[in-house]
């Protein structure tokens, strides 16, 4: 126990939180003062680890005070060198003493102790009650959102974020800048990018935007470069009498070619492999003259291409710096926007914990802190240390280093302990470092004067035998066959001892895409056949995604399979019916909401056999009224909703669940409503207010599972880390082990050379870094290695979790050498076997699966009661209420409220109002009575003991007299009227919150503890878990079968005119088809900013104003340069006529993005009539063109508008302008057959489509070409469907004719899935 500074490297298994409890009691025991446990500080990194090492620490104490634990009290024994009485009598004293002192019982949480500091020492946080908030996300698309509104007022910002806008049009991507803002802030938030981000924040704007420019104009010059390179290249290969198809497959010359017509420059390995000898750059049957003449100039082609190489690496420097350099300008406003948010809504975000207290540390003292924090910790003990992020430790060594390096007032001596494993580092992502820990190991690093002691502990008290040996054979091999030397050293390898003498059983398996899911269905059925139950098998996944597709794939009716990550309660009907109502209290007309009540009513038989179908229920129904009478029509004239619309969010829904009689008891229904209640703690209590904040966080609102709960569950392997299972599968999929896609971007010191006023730089992670000098390339290399490490540490992460049985499940099609499924093939390959690897033996479970356990008395004196959230809580108060009064109308009930607003929920069951009969005073206010029944909600730690009176709870006087006591004061006198009442008491109820995602963390309240663990023999205590019911339903298929009223109406749409569009909506999905042109819902989302629709619309119509004049004129210079000069206002004023109101905000930067659109094809079109003589005449904009034609004896009358139809060098062209990206491969011919059946090919079909209207109408005239002019695409925007004259009219007319008559025949309108 002597020890300063000990380091405790624990393997997995080996009972990290056990070693680190009885460390924690051995202090405790060996301390003289009883109240030593107030000095001492355990930190964790989650909520459950926190109340585990609580529960492990009082709970051995308990252990060595009634000498029940006989490990424990020798483990014990021996640290502290105490005789056994001397251990039995300061077990039992300390157990009261921290029971009784609870709140001065530190095991937290690193975030709640971060926390602490924080609101004890910042001096500008004036919102001492501020709520910590977890998700950051909805707070940063306010931020966004909020910074873009002010463009109208700030000239600067505006201009910023407008040249942002253009510059990403430039490289292809979408102009809408949010989706940017968003992922800069949550990246600049993480703290591993904190000195790159202070060093910008100084940065002045002017000299940012200078940069900006001076980077476009040097962007110019390499473009100019390369330019020039390609085409001098290209020259050398023609001027030396070669062609083409003379080097291998004509590769070389097409990738010059196609470098020049595009703005994306790239590297091409392969073709640089060919050049430099390492593969064939010309045919093996070329003549040889031709050989001799590459041979010739090969020497300079490989000059030239190494200058394109640096080029385009230069150029991929520069486009990613222009990306950035305006989040760099508005870093400072965002995080002033996020501050003022925070004030506002009386929140701190977790997400700036650690730089926030960074800062407080540097400004103040150590012993400043303690002064403020109350309390001076001398005792430090650190779990879980391989996931300390480098700021939290250096936040914390100042506050250790003051405690160990000097003696407390009692002349006591500080500790630290640190206790984690390396190997199970898998928290990189939010700033664990692995190396941090390696560091201390070797002492590579100390910030202390002590050298640490080091203990090494291999034992393995959690799995089995082989599963052990199997774990250090595989990592072992995977280190090697990765390279990965650190792996080999005593601190670090594989290697346990197995403290088990269960042999057990590993198994793997390597199967096809067909197989794979129903070989792990099989394998859960072994082990149920076997005779263990489906809570024994956890199912680890690296990605939720995997836990989706296991779910949507695996059906048995043997076991249900869940996972909290997948189920979203939006996935729930009864949800989706109570939102779409809330949303209609907004928007009224919205006709696609007022389907989705229907149809949900419909389906759930409330009009009863009022209609023959849902296709007569939907026409009666969404027939054009108003709101009132819509709502009146459908319920029967029950629903009021003026009423409706009056009520608080929380109300709303219950008078919605009343009216329409949904079964409230539905595990969806109450994660939907404790969800309300728990917004409404920190929110306005508004429906719009909630209808806000779920149409941005409704995805992340799931499902809590119970871990008790009869199935089995899904897990991710990061949520599955610190827990153990006895049978695990681990199913392995395809994943790139170092997938770059959603990497962040990597930080480049001093990028140019031209410009060293600019000292840092973000670029995309790409193998381009290893080409960008020895810097880039180590820090690539530096990347790849620690993805290497997570996907190591992930994998021991999974497979140490298993106790009895370890099997795993690995796809093996699709194979490459970066996947996770190509590590398994490899292990299994070295293993000498091809699919299936198994050792050890399976076991039979003899135990009496089916045995009862007695019921407890209701008659027991004190019921300790656990539920999931607050409904559930409120549903077991009205029940017992119900039976209480039932029993007795005089029964004496007193319920003591912790939240007040609890009583709302107990609304939602107490129908016969037994509330009103129960005393529900303030516990301060009441007498103390022989009550029949005591009933205590919200009995967790943090709510009860209370700290803040509520305001109208007690007088003022008595609230000020409270409030000038000490918290020990208070605790006691609060402790002392509880005990009270419950002594008296025939019935005491104790009901508590198990949700760790709860306000109060699952833990149950310190009195809770205090009366299992300090009560009596007398008294009575029964546990009780509330479960809730959770039914999955699969997903029906969405589908309407057509009827009478639908043929009609298909007969009236065609006879009426059907377009392009209207054929490619059926042919995407059915369903949508069926919504918006036999029902005519239109789904657009209102927005006080333009929808996708919106936004082509006002294109159209501003080229339309622009070319308008100028029809049946060959267009010149001057004419462009004319509608270029008009283009500024022509784009306002048609924004005005168009939505009648002054554009604002990202409308602003809209505008500015459509003129950047026009000017490039105006552009465009000026360099090919100026630089290349060509004649250009516009015959038409916007021509609408009809056709009847007989389609199966009905008539058909087809119609559409073609954007432009022009002459380009006498010659006739009909052009569509879209302003989003086209794939040129939806417009080759050579897919004609799948215009019918494949959306994909809308654009070809709509082209085709009016080729036939204006070739049936005008056959005299010969259509050269027929295209789309892309507006985004700068350098060609307009692209032509090849060889299009190959078919005829009469061909395009049999096509849809063909995609008409299955309209026209289709008995079902599915819904595809595809959405609009």
């Amino acid at each position: 126990m002597n020890y300063s500074f000990k380091i405790i490297n624990s393997s997995a298994g080996s009972g990290k939180t056990f070693k680190l409890a009885i460390e924690f009691i051995s202090k405790l025991l060996v301390t003289e003062d009883d109240n030593h446990f107030k000095s001492m500080l355990a930190l964790t990194f989650t909520n459950k680890a926190s109340a585990e090492m609580k529960d492990r620490i009082l709970s051995y104490l308990l252990d060595l005070k009634e000498q029940r634990n006989d490990v424990i009290k020798e483990l014990v024994l021996k640290k502290t060198s105490l005789d056994e009485l001397d251990v039995v009598k300061r077990s039992a004293k300390i157990l009261e003493k921290i029971l009784y002192n609870y709140s001065n019982f530190n095991v937290i949480t690193i975030d709640s102790f971060t926390n602490n500091i924080i609101s004890s020492i910042d001096e500008s946080n004036h919102n001492e009650d501020s709520l910590v908030e977890l998700d950051s996300d909805i707070y940063i698309d306010l931020a966004i959102d909020e910074l873009i509104s002010e463009i109208d007022g700030n000239k600067e910002l505006k201009n910023l974020l407008i040249e942002f806008a253009k510059f990403k049009i430039t490289i292809n991507k979408s102009w809408d800048i949010t989706y940017d803002l968003k992922d800069f802030s949550v990246f600049i938030d993480k703290e591993s990018n904190k000195d790159q981000i202070e060093y910008l924040k100084k940065m002045d704007n002017n000299l940012l935007s200078k940069l900006r420019k001076q980077i476009l104009d040097f962007k110019i010059k390499k473009k100019h470069e390369i330019i020039s390179l390609f085409d001098q290249t290209l020259n050398m290969i023609y001027e030396n009498g070669l062609v083409d198809s003379d080097f291998r497959g004509g590769y070389f010359p097409k990738y010059l070619k196609s470098q020049l017509n595009d703005d994306k420059f790239i590297i091409n390995e392969s073709i640089e492999k060919s050049l430099i000898g390492k593969s064939n750059l010309y045919n093996k049957n070329l003549e040889k003259i031709k050989i001799e003449r590459i041979e010739a100039i090969r020497k300079n082609l490989i000059n030239n291409y190494f200058e394109i190489k640096q080029l385009v690496l230069e150029l991929y420097k520069i486009n990613s710096t222009l990306n950035y350099l305006p989040p760099f300008s508005i870093i400072s406003k965002l995080e002033e926007k996020i501050q003022k948010i925070q004030d506002e809504n009386g929140i701190r975000l977790i997400s700036k914990f650690n730089k926030q207290l960074n800062l407080l540390i540097q400004q103040n003292d150590t012993p400043y802190i303690y002064e403020k924090l109350g309390s001076r910790f001398t005792d430090f003990y650190i779990d879980e240390f391989q996931d300390t992020s480098e700021l939290q430790w250096n936040n914390l060594i100042p506050l250790i280093s003051n405690s160990i390096h000097s003696e407390s007032h009692d002349g006591l001596k500080g500790s630290l302990l640190i206790v984690g494993d390396p190997k199970q580092s898998i928290y990189r992502w939010r700033g664990g470092k692995f190396n941090q820990f390696i560091n201390l190991i070797y002492g590579q690093t100390n910030p202390f004067h002590f050298k640490p002691d080091i203990e090494k502990i291999d034992s393995n008290y959690r799995s089995s035998r082989e599963i052990i040996n199997f774990n250090s054979d595989f990592f072992t091999y995977l280190s090697n066959h990765l390279e990965l030397d650190i792996y080999d050293s005593d601190d670090l390898n594989f290697k346990q001892e197995s403290n088990k003498k269960e042999v057990g059983h590993v198994s793997i398996t390597s199967c096809e895409s067909q197989t794979f899911y129903s070989k792990i269905e099989n394998e859960i059925l072994d082990i149920i056949d076997r005779g263990y139950k489906p809570n024994e098998i956890a199912i680890l996944v690296r990605f939720n995604k995997h836990a989706k597709d296991l779910i949507e794939n695996i059906n048995s009716s043997k076991f249900n399979l869940i996972s909290s990550e997948v189920l979203q309660i939006t996935s729930s009907k009864k949800i989706q019916f109570l939102i779409s109502i809330l949303k209609l209290s907004k928007a009224k007309n919205d006709y696609s909401e007022r389907k989705r009540v229907i149809d949900f009513l419909f389906k759930h038989n409330y009009f009863g056999n009022n209609y023959e179908n849902l296709n007569m229920c939907f026409h009666i129904n969404l027939s054009k009224t108003d709101i009132i009478d819509f709502f009146r029509n459908i319920s029967n004239q029950k629903f009021d909703f003026k009423y409706f619309t009056s009520l608080n969010i929380l109300n709303a829904v219950k008078y919605c669940i009343d009216n329409f009689h949904i079964n409230i008891n539905d595990a969806y229904l109450y994660a939907f409503i404790d969800n309300i209640f728990e917004f409404i703690e920190s929110h306005d209590d508004s429906i719009n207010s909630y209808i806000e904040y779920w149409e941005k966080k409704s995805d992340s609102i799931h499902l809590n599972i119970p871990e008790h709960r009869d199935s089995i569950v899904i897990s991710t392997i990061h949520k599955a880390k610190g827990l153990e299972f006895p049978f695990v599968i681990v199913p392995i999929y395809n994943d790139k082990i170092n997938d770059n896609r959603n990497a962040d971007p990597i930080w480049l010191y001093e990028p140019f050379k031209s410009f060293d006023s600019l000292k840092w730089t973000l670029v995309p992670k790409s193998q381009n870094l290893i080409h960008m000098g020895d810097n880039a390339k180590e820090i690539y290399e530096s990347s790849e290695l620690n993805i290497k490490l997570d996907t190591i540490n992930l994998l021991y992460v999974a497979f140490s979790r298993a106790e009895s049985e370890l099997s795993i499940i690995s796809k093996k099609d699709k194979l490459n050498n970066n996947s996770l499924s190509s590590i398994i093939h490899n292990f299994l390959e070295y293993k000498s076997v091809t699919e299936e690897y198994k050792i050890g033996q399976k076991t039979i479970n003899k135990n009496d699966q089916n045995k009862i356990e007695s019921s407890s008395s209701e008659n027991k004196k004190i019921n300790i009661i656990s539920a999931l959230k607050n409904l559930s809580q409120a549903k077991y108060i009205s029940e017992l209420l119900s039976k209480a009064f039932a029993k007795n109308n005089s029964s004496k009930v007193y319920i003591f409220f912790p939240n007040p607003d609890l009583i709302q929920l107990i609304n939602f069951f107490d129908d016969e109002s037994n509330i009103e009969l129960c005393n529900s005073i303030h516990l301060f206010n009441t007498k103390i009575l022989d009550y029949d029944y005591v009933l205590f909600p919200n009995m967790n730690e943090g709510l009860f003991p209370f700290i803040k009176l509520n305001d109208s709870a007690i007088s003022d006087s008595e609230k000020k007299k409270f409030e000038s006591l000490s918290q020990n004061e208070q605790e006691k006198k609060i402790s002392d009227i509880f005990y009270k009442i419950i002594d008296k008491a025939k019935q005491v109820h104790l009901i508590y919150d198990s949700s760790i995602n709860s306000f109060g963390s699952g833990e149950e309240s310190r009195f809770v503890k205090q009366i299992k663990m300090l009560s009596s023999g007398l008294t009575f205590i029964n546990r009780k878990v509330i479960q809730q019911n959770l039914i999955i339903s699969e997903d029906e298929e969405v589908k309407i079968v057509k009827d009478d009223l639908i043929s009609k109406k298909i007969e009236s749409i065609l006879s009426e005119g059907v377009s392009a569009s209207s054929l490619s909506l059926f042919i995407k999905n059915p369903y949508l088809f069926y919504e918006q042109k036999i029902l005519g819902i239109d789904n657009k989302d209102e927005s006080k900013y333009l929808n996708y629709m919106d936004q082509g619309t006002l294109i159209h119509r501003v080229i339309e104003k622009l070319y308008k004049p100028f029809i049946g004129k060959n267009l010149d210079v001057s004419d462009i340069n004319f509608m270029k000069n008009q283009l500024q206002n022509e784009s306002r004023n048609t924004f005005i006529e168009l939505y009648s109101k002054e554009p604002i905000g990202k409308n602003l930067i809209f505008i500015e993005v459509v003129k950047e659109y026009i000017e490039n094809t105006l552009n465009f079109e000026l360099d090919q009539i100026k630089n290349q003589n060509a004649r250009i005449k516009i015959i038409s904009l916007e021509k609408k063109l009809e056709y009847n034609l007989t389609i199966k004896n009905q008539n058909v009358k087809l119609k559409g508008i073609i954007d432009r139809i022009d002459m380009f060098n006498d010659e006739v062209r009909i052009i569509d302008y879209k302003s989003g990206n086209v794939n040129s491969g939806v417009l080759d011919i050579k897919n004609i057959d799948k215009v019918k059946i494949d959306h994909k090919y809308s654009y070809l079909l709509q082209l085709l489509f009016y080729k036939y209207l204006f070739g049936i109408n005008d056959a005299n005239i010969q259509i050269k070409e027929i295209g789309i002019c892309s507006l985004k695409k700068r350098n060609l925007p307009f692209q032509f469907i090849k060889n299009q004259a190959i078919l005829s009219v009469e061909e395009i007319q049999m096509i849809i004719s063909d995609i008409i008559i299955d309209i026209m025949q289709t008995d079902e309108f599915i819904d595809s899935g595809n959405p609009l």
